[in-house]
């Protein structure tokens, strides 16, 4: 039994898995039920009726196994994406004592008054050792369910805990199962999907936070930061629309994954050319698989009110052609987040995250550059983005449709970049706002159009070898959209001007780091 009051966190490295449909036989297998360690778990997990612990990134629970009772409190946070704090400690029963965890952080966020039982999981795990030379890896299988408010949700994962060896064993060890298993890597706990099922995120489409940076932090940790909260950002929405097919959750993980293309914009100078590309090719393939959703999805919230089209019926049939599109579109997404390459393109990226060639250069000056303050790396970062928006914005009224998406690409790298460095940049809080809103508007008006050229194509892919009463309908529509896009030209003429006036927020760097271009 640990100590009554724990004096640390132990951190725990490992890699979660929701199986798929024929994981468990395949994972017999591999580890055969005969030789597990077999137990009927039973946690509760506590929280205040408002979920405090919960938005404060904890989660708490007394957990049962034959009579044998251990309190918990797990706390995700600047570590890495497979990492942990835990302070876990042996208690005599089922309820909650909130004495044993004065020295953790959880001390400061609730009273003990304030907690009840907030859902249940219930599971029955089978635990095995694996070990291969100096490595030896926990493996767990739980199955069971979920429970809150009379829900109920299934429960079938796969965890790999690294006990003895690198994170490089962990990582091959997970390669080696999925290609025997479905696996889909996760990173929501039980205590999240329990959460969801009690009512605090429910399917909201997940977005991403204000990274914690300093002037201070690395350069290695800020490209760890930014590329682990997109991939969760992906990850997490992508489990979402596994389960419920919803536009805004499909726009949030598109969003991930161009944070995460904007990481590698960033941060280029510190990364391994292998790996860049292939992240590059990953990041791009799953793009193009949500592209065709998205592209309907925005069409059909642009289309005019809906008696509009009730009322003719040529305009009636368009619009049914449109949401079977629509649905035609989303089957491939929901392929292409079912499919073999999927599991492991969030594998790939989260291994190379965490133990990436990137991480270990095998020059001096490399090593150093890792270790540089964003202080003194991101204001020449800030510069290079903004004068590429200056050169792309250049004799705007001239541009055509396909250099106006390129301004929109290179506006969007700004705009993430600039809220995630904002806080290193020694920012001045009126420039600030003054910048962000002119970028803001300007990238507003920069997708209403590309939303009014994408729907061009939309629209003839949809009604191809249909009947002339509904292209009509659809020339009528794509009319009505060439009347507001003239107005929106005009807008976003003004919005780009107001831009290129901008006063930059940051301060300009004198100091040469001597790295590449991103």
């Amino acid at each position: 039994m640990l100590s009554r009051i724990p004096s640390c966190s132990v951190p725990e490295l490992e890699l979660k898995f929701q199986l798929g449909i024929g994981a468990i036989d395949a994972l017999d297998k591999v580890f055969p039920p005969s030789e597990a360690k077999r137990s009927q778990l039973r946690a509760v997990y506590f929280d205040t009726d408002t979920h405090a612990l919960r938005d404060a990134g904890f989660s708490l629970r007394v957990r049962g196994d034959d009579g044998v009772f251990t309190q918990t409190l797990k706390h995700r946070g600047s570590g890495g994406l497979f990492e942990r704090d835990e302070w876990e400690t042996g208690v005599p029963g089922p309820d909650l004592d909130l004495d044993l965890f004065a020295a953790s952080p959880a001390g400061s966020v609730v009273s003990q008054t304030a907690l009840e039982a907030a859902f249940t999981v219930s599971v029955e795990r089978r635990l095995h050792i694996w070990s291969h030379d100096d490595v030896r890896i926990q493996v767990t299988v739980d199955t069971g369910a979920v429970s809150a408010n009379e829900r109920l949700e299934p429960v079938a994962e796969l965890e790999l805990e690294l006990l003895a060896g690198t994170p490089g064993d962990l990582f091959a060890l997970a390669r080696q199962l999925l290609t025997t298993a479905p696996l889909t890597l996760s990173f929501a706990s039980k205590a999240e999907r329990g959460y969801r099922l009690a009512g605090h995120d429910s399917l909201i489409a997940l977005g991403f936070g204000e990274a914690a940076l300093g002037p201070n932090t690395s350069v290695r940790e800020a490209f760890q930061t930014m590329a682990r909260d997109s991939l969760t950002q992906i990850a997490g929405n992508g489990a979402l629309l596994r389960r419920s097919r919803s536009p805004a959750v499909l726009h949030q993980m598109r969003i991930g994954l161009r944070r995460f293309r904007t990481a590698l914009v960033i941060f280029k100078p510190i990364l391994d050319s292998a790996g860049l590309r292939a992240a590059r090719e990953d990041v791009r393939w799953l793009a193009g698989e949500l592209a065709a959703a998205r592209d309907i999805d925005v069409f059909l919230e642009n289309l005019g009110p809906p008696q509009e089209f009730e009322e003719r019926a040529g305009r009636a049939a368009f619009l049914q052609a449109m949401r079977l599109a629509q649905t035609e579109a989303h089957d491939q997404v929901t392929l292409a987040l079912g499919s073999r390459r999927y599991d492991l393109v969030l594998l790939s990226l989260g291994e190379w995250i965490e133990a990436g060639a990137w991480r270990e250069p095998d020059d001096k000056a490399r090593v150093d550059f890792l270790e540089t303050p964003l202080a003194d790396f991101a204001p020449e970062v800030m510069d290079r983005l903004h004068r590429r928006c200056l050169r792309a914005s250049r004799g705007f009224e001239r541009l055509d449709v396909t250099a106006r998406h390129d301004l929109r690409k290179q506006a969007k790298v700004l705009r993430y970049a600039s809220a995630f460095l904002g806080n290193a940049l020694g920012t001045h809080p009126k420039r600030w706002r003054a910048y962000m809103s002119r970028l803001r508007t300007m990238l507003d008006h920069l997708g209403v159009l590309n939303d009014f050229a994408v729907a061009q194509d939309v629209v003839r892919r949809a009604i191809a070898r249909r009947s002339p009463l509904v292209a009509h309908a659809a020339g009528l529509e794509l009319g009505r959209m060439s009347y507001l896009e003239n107005q929106t030209l005009m807008a976003t003429r003004k919005s780009v001007k107001a831009y290129r006036d901008s006063r930059v927020f940051w301060s300009r760097q004198a100091k040469d780091l001597n790295y590449s271009q991103p």
